[in-house]
């Protein structure tokens, strides 16, 4: 089964990508964004990515970003 994950990631001002967490739904995505857009030393957008099988809550640690 095949699924898509909607990843926060940050890019900070300092250098660097950072993945803030994970969310099965580009909603709850956004509503993350919003909330951690008022952290003024990155930049955050919500990136798509499709994933294989199922995945709980906990995994969302292991979710990397790759550019």
């Amino acid at each position: 089964m095949k699924s898509m994950l909607f990843i926060l990631v940050a890019q900070l001002h300092a250098g660097g990508i950072h993945t803030v967490g994970a969310y099965p739904s580009l909603e709850q995505c956004r509503e993350a964004l919003q909330v951690a857009a008022t952290n003024l030393a990155a930049n955050y957008t919500c990136e798509a990515t499709p994933v294989q099988g199922t995945w709980l809550r906990k995994d969302s640690r292991f979710a990397m970003v790759r550019e």
